[in-house]
Parts: structure tokens; C-alpha cells; sequence
């Protein structure tokens, strides 16, 4: 590392070679007076050359403003290195070696992310691939990835008739980047858009209903967010009931805040679904593999004795606290579960035919927790139950559909290992299930231990990975 003086010397010397970009004043940060930082962005140098730069500085000894101008430099990096991942992306879909539906999922086993977040990123690429404009500036650090994204997301509806303007609007768009949050892009760009294309409006509205949604994010403290993406309209017709209810519990000696009851009485909308089995207006709860829908909390028997506080695991969610295991216990149907107590795993929960039958189900469904490619977070009760190795009608059925060759699948990766994008196979001593894709890369997905014994909560060394092994070379 190199003192205060040498580095902001030779980021001087790095950015007069450089040259300036023409970015108007208010560009991110100002450096302080006196200072011998550039303004940032600095013109076209490399992230590399202002990396090394950046690295080289002793930071303790920044003052005050060079410590600003330090992060609005790394800033530029972090813009660069995105734009050059994107790059990188747009090479991907450019060739055939993956088909368009498999490439998200390669990209999140690669990047160990989301399918969600891997499909984010292939289509910023795709979008600013078409746009050098956006390109150049995203990598010249002008605007970062959500400023892209608000970006091509407002310029998306331009008609073919308005597309014409599309590159002025980029132009303005880059030009104030800078001074601009992305909100304020958005409205920006959204402005321009309306007034060379009044159908934009329109176009929007119809998009954004098609993207109604309701999400389960797990929180702290065995709390839980549900959040649905609604049409105004239904939206402020179901917070107007809620509304009604919350204030209809409101009694003489009710402590409860009004944000508090309005939760409660959401609560008890589907509770009472749950218990019933039934829709409000009586029609039976469709049934998810011929079984009632529940929801499944596991613990311990020591747990429930008050013998250890080991937490225990709840469908959909994850681990909970003891005590919010011990009440849901309480009022719940109690069903045996044996677990390995050496790997936490589901053992048995307790005529076999292709369609497993119902004992067999709730094993693999408590066994597998979700769907078992690597990083897909989808339940197992909402997955289809596949055959690792597929069935083969000519051998007994009772040595194929069983504990060991059943997983849960969501549809799109059972899709997926059916065409033969990806070949799996399952370790039985290790819960360990090995994907490889027809482009020879492999990745693992670890099994969810359902119980674990306090003591292996103790910090070990992590398994080595069990060996890869092919009964023939890819594509499968």
C-alpha cells in the first residue's frame, strides 16, 4: 500500500492521460477544495488502471472529502465491472450452446443467486446489448445497474411509430444520470415517453396488471412478510375490508394498536380457510397430491418436553424459535416423523404405483423441503414428485417409485432435466444431489436438515464434496 501523496499523484497522472468525458458539473460528487482527486466519473480510464489506483491508497489517511471522492471512484468501478459482466452475458445469449428458457438457470448455479436474480441479469444485458448508447455509458460509469433498468423499463412501451425519438430520450437520459436518483430518472424518462407516445400510459397500465403477484419473504423474529402487487382498485378495496374488520374487534379493554388488528383480521381471513378446507363461498380447498393443504411445523419431542430449546422448522419458512414451535404444537395433529440423527434428514413419515401414494408423498415432501435444484426455493408441496431415474414401465414399480428415486421438482426444473438440459444423481448417505448440465458444469444441492441435534450446531469443518461421476460424457 502506498501513502496519501504517491497514489493521488498517479491517479492525477492516470486521469490527465485519460481525458475528460464532458459530464456536466454535480456529476456524483465534487472533490474537496485542494484537492488532487478528479472529478468522478473520470473520463475513459479503465476499471483496471482506477482499481489499482483506488487499492493503492492508504485510506486511514484520506481526509475527510478524499474519502468521498475514494467511494464515488469506486463507485465507477463497480459500474464498469457490471456493464462488463453484461457483456459478458450478451456473448452467452449470442451463441447456441444454450437454448434461450435453460440459459437463467446456469447463470444461477454459476453465480449461486436466484433464478428471479439470474433472469434479472440476463435481460439487462439483452436490453442494453441493443442500446450501445446505454452500454457505453453504464461502463463508462455514468449510471449504475438500477439506473439501467429504470431506464430501458420506462422507454419499453414506445410505440413503433415513437421508437424514432427512442435515442434522444437515451441521450437525455445519460446526460442526467448523474445528478438524478433513479426515481427521479424514471419520471424523467417516463415524461418524455408520455409526450411523443400518450398510448405509453396504456401500455403500462395493461403490463403492470399482467405483473399481479403475492410474495412470501421470510423476516426475523418467526415473522413473516406477505406482500401482493394489486391493482389499485382491489387493493384498496381489500384494505378498505380489513379496515372494517380491524375496527369491528376494537372492544373496551383491546390493546391492540389499529395496524395490529387490521394484521389480525388478514390473518383470520385464511385460518378459517385452512380449517375449513373450504373457499368462502363453500367450494372445497383444492387438494395439492391428493392430500388436504396444512401447514407442517417439525420439533423435537425433547423440544416439546422442555428437555432443549432446538429450534424447530416450519413449511415454506424455515426455522423457528422453540417457543412458537411448542403453541403451534399444541393445537396441531401430531404425525411421527423419524429423522437420521446424523444428518437432521427426514427418514420416514409415518400398494406403491407411478403416483406415489400418500405416505410416500409426505415423506419425500418433509424430506426434500423444496424443490431440489440447486438454489430454487420453490416447496416441496407445490413441486411435482419426479422419478430421478426415470420410471421404466418394465421393471416392478415397487424398486422405482420409492424414497431414494422420488425428489421434488418444481415445473420448470422438472421441465428442464427432461429435455436433458441437466442430468442429476442422488447420494444416499449424504442427502447430496449432483446436477450436471449438458455443458459439463456441475453443482450440488445440499439436502435441509429438518431436525438438528444442539450439538451440531458446533462449528466443523465443512464435508468434502462427494465425487463426480457420469455414466456417460454430456450432453446426457
Amino acid at each position: 500500500m502506498i501513502k496519501l501523496g504517491q497514489g493521488v499523484a498517479t491517479m492525477t497522472a492516470v486521469m490527465d492521460q485519460a481525458g475528460t468525458t464532458g459530464v456536466p458539473a454535480g456529476q456524483w460528487s465534487e472533490p474537496e477544495p485542494g484537492s488532487a482527486f478528479p472529478l468522478f466519473p473520470a473520463g475513459s480510464t479503465s476499471p483496471r488502471e482506477l482499481s489499482a489506483v483506488l487499492e493503492a491508497l492508504a485510506v486511514a489517511d484520506l481526509s475527510d472529502g478524499d474519502l468521498f471522492s475514494a467511494l464515488a471512484g469506486w463507485q465507477q468501478v463497480i459500474c464498469a465491472a457490471q456493464a462488463a459482466q453484461a457483456a459478458v452475458l450478451q456473448e452467452m445469449t449470442a451463441r447456441a450452446s444454450v437454448p434461450d428458457q435453460w440459459i437463467a438457470d446456469h447463470v444461477a448455479t454459476q453465480l449461486v443467486c436466484t433464478r428471479r436474480v439470474a433472469d434479472d441479469l440476463v435481460a439487462r444485458a439483452c436490453l442494453t446489448g441493443s442500446r450501445p448508447v446505454l452500454q457505453d455509458a453504464w461502463a463508462a460509469g455514468l449510471l449504475d445497474a438500477r439506473k439501467v433498468d429504470v431506464v430501458v423499463k420506462e422507454i419499453a412501451f414506445l410505440n413503433q411509430d415513437a421508437a424514432a425519438v427512442e435515442p434522444a430520450v437515451l441521450a437525455d437520459a445519460v446526460a442526467h444520470a448523474g445528478v438524478l436518483t433513479a426515481p427521479q430518472l424514471g419520471q424523467r424518462v417516463r415524461r418524455q415517453v408520455l409526450a411523443v407516445d400518450g398510448r405509453a400510459a396504456e401500455a403500462r397500465r395493461v403490463r403492470a396488471v399482467a405483473d399481479r403477484c403475492v410474495t412470501l419473504t421470510p423476516g426475523v423474529d418467526g415473522m413473516a412478510w406477505l406482500t401482493a402487487l394489486l391493482p389499485a382498485q382491489v387493493a384498496t378495496a381489500a384494505f378498505t375490508v380489513l379496515d372494517a374488520l380491524a375496527g369491528t374487534t376494537h372492544v373496551d379493554g383491546d390493546q391492540r394498536t389499529a395496524d395490529q388488528r387490521r394484521a389480525d383480521a388478514f390473518g383470520d381471513v385464511f385460518m378459517s380457510v385452512l380449517e375449513r378446507q373450504a373457499t368462502p363461498d363453500g367450494s372445497p380447498l383444492p387438494r395439492r397430491h391428493g392430500q388436504a393443504v396444512t401447514i407442517n411445523v417439525t420439533v423435537a419431542a425433547s423440544t416439546l418436553l422442555g428437555r432443549d430449546d432446538a429450534p424447530g422448522f416450519l413449511d415454506s419458512f424455515g426455522p423457528i424459535p422453540a417457543g412458537l414451535a411448542r403453541d403451534l404444537a399444541q393445537d396441531g395433529t401430531w404425525r411421527r416423523v423419524l429423522t437420521d440423527p446424523a444428518t437432521g434428514l427426514v427418514c420416514e413419515v409415518g400398494g406403491v404405483t407411478y403416483r406415489p401414494g400418500a405416505d410416500l408423498t409426505r415423506t419425500v415432501i418433509a424430506r426434500d423441503v423444496t424443490c431440489t435444484f440447486p438454489g430454487c426455493r420453490q416447496p416441496a408441496a407445490r413441486c411435482d414428485l419426479d422419478h430421478r431415474v426415470p420410471f421404466d414401465p418394465t421393471r416392478p414399480a415397487a424398486d422405482q417409485t420409492c424414497v431414494e428415486n422420488l425428489h421434488a421438482l418444481c415445473r420448470h426444473h422438472h421441465q428442464a432435466k427432461t429435455e436433458k438440459a441437466w442430468n442429476v444423481t442422488f447420494d444416499k448417505a449424504t442427502g447430496i444431489s449432483t446436477w450436471t448440465s449438458w455443458l459439463g458444469i456441475t453443482t450440488y444441492n445440499h439436502p435441509t436438515p429438518i431436525h438438528v441435534d444442539p450439538s451440531a450446531l458446533e462449528h466443523h469443518p465443512p464435508p468434502a464434496r462427494p465425487p463426480t461421476t457420469h455414466d456417460q460424457p454430456p450432453p446426457f
